[in-house]
């Protein structure tokens, strides 16, 4: 898995974006372990223990933004085309997404399959957990210090929210005037129903990010947020090896994993070894 397709894969397990180090970043390097297999991957580490400040709105700012420069570092140093990305919060989606986004000036289709949309800002955040800003701060509102590390802010109308259910009110305020697009039933329409979209916009290139939550809780545990209601796992993996395989997906990630039900962990491997054998990329 470490040459994924011209590509490069990461270990990133910060629990920096969520506040508390649990399970979350112990769930990524399981997952590697397991997945990988001893493959080589790039880590960019954090440490298990840390005290965290909370400065202008957002809890752990100056830990989140040194461990996104040393991402994007070596991103631009190593220029990989593709990215898989094994990760503990949603918060290090910044620098994969930001480096492809460039590489590819936009033609980037940002496929969000999370029980969140992670669309608040500082200001609107109830918790000051960044992982529930990471996609707002990629579209260019954020935190002033992690906003200046991207080249090339997201575009809404380059965002799919696919199976995304709980939203605070300032995240459906945003939904509803920035043009993002939002499919919250997606999931159980068949996979075509979000390819086709896809291919009507003209999207040249896609970036898949897999939020453990999007799963119905009472079909698997080993999220990290749970949130009720959702597609079961079989209906995300029929959405993921279709987008795999009928779309050029450069970017994907699996996040907010939590090693909780030994049965669970075979089953999303199961479906993670699956999407590799049939992706365009491999």
């Amino acid at each position: 898995m470490g040459e994924w397709g011209n590509g490069l894969s990461l270990l990133l397990p910060e629990w920096q974006g969520y506040g508390l180090s649990a399970d979350v970043s112990e769930g990524a390097r399981v997952l590697a372990r397991h997945w990988w297999a001893g493959e080589p991957h790039a880590l960019i580490d954090a440490p298990d223990h840390e005290v965290l400040t909370c400065d202008d709105g957002v809890l752990g700012l100056s830990s989140i933004e040194a461990r996104a420069r040393r991402t994007l570092t070596l991103l631009d140093r190593a220029q990989p085309a593709r990215l898989v990305t094994l990760g503990g919060t949603c918060g290090v989606e910044l620098a994969p997404i930001a480096y492809l986004n460039e590489r590819y000036r936009g033609d980037l289709a940002v496929v969000w399959l999370d029980g969140h949309a992670d669309l608040n800002t500082p200001q609107s955040s109830p918790s000051s957990h960044f992982h529930g800003m990471a996609l707002r701060t990629l579209l260019g509102e954020g935190p002033v210090p992690l906003v200046e590390l991207i080249p090339r802010p997201v575009r809404p109308a380059q965002v799919f929210l696919v199976g995304t259910r709980d939203l605070d009110p300032a995240e459906r305020e945003f939904i509803e005037t920035s043009g993002v697009t939002w499919m919250p039933n997606a999931l159980f329409g068949g996979p075509q129903a979000l390819t086709s979209v896809l291919t009507s916009r003209g999207f040249g290139h896609v970036y898949v990010h897999f939020d453990m939550d999007v799963i119905n809780p009472t079909d698997f545990r080993n999220a990290l947020m749970h949130t009720p209601g959702g597609p079961l796992l079989a209906e995300v993996a029929d959405v993921l090896s279709t987008l795999h395989r009928l779309t050029d997906v450069v970017g994907f990630s699996v996040l907010e994993y939590c090693d909780r039900d030994r049965a669970d962990r075979e089953r999303l491997l199961t479906v993670l070894r699956a999407v590799q054998a049939r992706s365009c990329c491999s």
